[in-house]
């Protein structure tokens, strides 16, 4: 079942989060750091108190997690816009592949349109062909991409 996050939760998030990271430092050890917290406590509390994480609850523990704010962007050369950015979504590794992520985009839509916003926004590591495929059968698309060019 989805439901908000809990300050009690955090062990558990956090360890998805760390699973999430730990990926992200295989494909990338140049850029991103293996083994650290990814979401501090202070922050976690923070994101709990205003109604930022969900969690997908499985027989009593955690399995899955997303973080969203809404985003306003805009200005003179672009249009005003509201959008539910997703930070982040993990599922844990135990769980992974049952439709968890799925369900917990689905929360996020229906908050979104609740809020009035035009759509759900994300950004995916290159790497991360699992994730882009799950959000591709959603019906994400490419809104920009970012190159490098490394030295």
């Amino acid at each position: 079942m989805i439901r908000n996050a809990a300050l009690n939760d955090y062990e558990a998030v956090e360890a998805i989060m760390e699973q999430v990271q730990n990926l992200h430092a295989g494909w990338r050890p140049d850029v991103y750091r293996a083994e650290v917290t990814v979401l501090p406590p202070d922050y976690f509390d923070e994101l709990v108190r205003g109604g930022q994480a969900l969690v997908w609850e499985e027989n009593g523990a955690v399995a899955g997690v997303v973080v969203y704010r809404e985003r306003q962007t805009g200005g003179p050369v672009k249009m005003e816009r509201k959008t539910l950015y997703i930070d982040s979504i993990a599922v844990d590794e135990a769980h992974r592949g049952r439709g968890i992520g799925r369900r917990l985009l689905d929360e996020c839509r229906a908050i979104a349109q609740k809020r009035g916003c035009c759509g759900l926004e994300l950004q995916v590591n290159g790497a991360n062909t699992r994730a882009m495929k799950l959000y591709r059968e959603y019906g994400f698309g490419e809104k920009s991409v970012n190159m490098e060019l490394n030295f």
